[in-house]
């Protein structure tokens, strides 16, 4: 490892992240009906930004690892990791699987509306082991809390990684990050061999490490210096396993998350594509044009709220779509298209807005309590970033 410090705080990561959650919020607010084999094609563009579940966990690989990696061999490592991890993320998800478990099923009709009629087990959303639910169910059920299957993958991370990279020399961490990558990768391809279900390969942790891997090996390789002038490389190599992945769909038939192309080859793909975008995010000059594109305000907003629009944005969908404007409602706006175009914005405005009130209300001062848990003093934690993630 080398002595120079990477720098604190890359605003063109909140940029990126603000691309992973309009990603997202493309893939679930896209509700028109096709009419035509034409509006068909054209649907399955916007219907990828489920990749942008991918892109958080590249993200997430990369900031962890730089915290734990900067703190590592401090006398607080663990304390203060996981009582600042608890209070960035632990309030608004428990507040939200409490308002969806137990409020919301005394009022039936908005029960059935916001989540579905189903009762599918509670205690699965208590624990983050969403994911191994949707799994042993081999369906999404709970139309708020369901989304919640990346979170759990996310937390079951952070109870891992912290020790295996305390425990893990230094010199190791970058080979155990490769290795995950190409054990997860073969996972999923001897799973399919057997006949797994595509869910399973698409919301269970040892499947999806990989991505989380990649942004890990990421933050090792920042601190290692093999960064330096990599910038362009990365953003090219990023461009070509995007193009990979237009292979992968027009193989598959569709751009979703379940087809054999996608799983075998396509989710790789997507954690070098992310891994690309976050080098060349932060290798980059700022004046460049990604990363100044990644640095625009309204970008930025959108990544450092990005949580809360994350646990919002179905029941919003959900409200706009049964009192404002439904798909069947599209055609009066000149064509679906229209119609559609209209229900992104009337859909994301709200979902925003309740993030923004969230954000100061509610997120912002729970944060401050993080001074209590400072890191110890001579880990080389000032490097961590400040952007934070869902």
């Amino acid at each position: 490892m080398t002595d120079e410090q990477p720098r604190r705080h890359w605003r063109a990561l909140d940029g990126l992240r603000g691309v992973a959650i309009l990603l997202v919020l493309l893939h679930h607010f896209t509700v028109l009906r096709p009419v035509t084999a034409v509006d068909a094609a054209v649907a399955s563009v916007p219907l990828v930004g489920w990749v942008g579940v991918d892109l958080f966990f590249v993200l997430s690989g990369f900031l962890i690892t730089g915290i734990l990696i900067d703190a590592r061999g401090g006398a607080h490592y663990f304390q203060s990791f996981y009582a600042r991890r608890a209070l960035r993320i632990f309030p608004l998800y428990y507040l939200v699987v409490f308002l969806s478990l137990i409020v919301l099923p005394r009022f039936a009709g908005w029960h059935d509306l916001l989540a579905g009629g189903g009762a599918p087990s509670h205690w699965p959303y208590w624990v983050y082991l969403t994911n191994f639910a949707i799994a042993a169910r081999d369906a999404f059920t709970h139309g708020i809390l369901d989304v919640t299957w990346s979170l759990a993958i996310e937390e079951q991370f952070y109870l891992l990684w912290p020790a295996l990279i305390w425990l893990c020399p230094p010199r190791l961490i970058g080979p155990l990050c490769i290795g995950i990558v190409v054990a997860s990768a073969a996972a999923r391809n001897f799973a399919l061999s057997l006949g797994a279900d595509p869910i399973d390969l698409y919301v269970l942790s040892h499947y999806r490490a990989d991505t989380l891997a990649a942004g890990a090996l990421v933050a090792y390789a920042l601190r290692a210096g093999w960064l330096a002038g990599r910038g362009r490389q990365a953003l090219w190599v990023s461009a070509a396993a995007l193009g990979g992945l237009i292979v992968v769909c027009w193989i598959d038939g569709d751009s979703g998350w379940a087809g054999p192309a996608m799983q075998r080859v396509g989710y790789s793909l997507l954690a070098v594509a992310g891994t690309g975008l976050v080098i060349a995010a932060i290798m980059l000059a700022p004046s460049g044009p990604w990363p100044r594109f990644l640095s625009s305000g309204w970008l930025v907003a959108f990544g450092k709220y990005s949580y809360a629009i994350y646990l919002f944005h179905l029941p919003v969908m959900r409200v706009v779509r049964a009192f404002v404007l439904g798909p069947q409602q599209f055609g009066e706006y000149g064509s679906i298209w229209g119609g559609q175009l209209l229900f992104y914005g009337l859909a994301t405005a709200p979902a925003f807005a309740l993030a923004w009130i969230s954000w100061r209300v509610f997120e912002a001062p729970l944060l401050r309590l993080k001074s209590w848990f400072p890191y110890a003093s001579g880990d080389r934690h000032a490097s961590a970033p400040s952007v934070s993630a869902p």
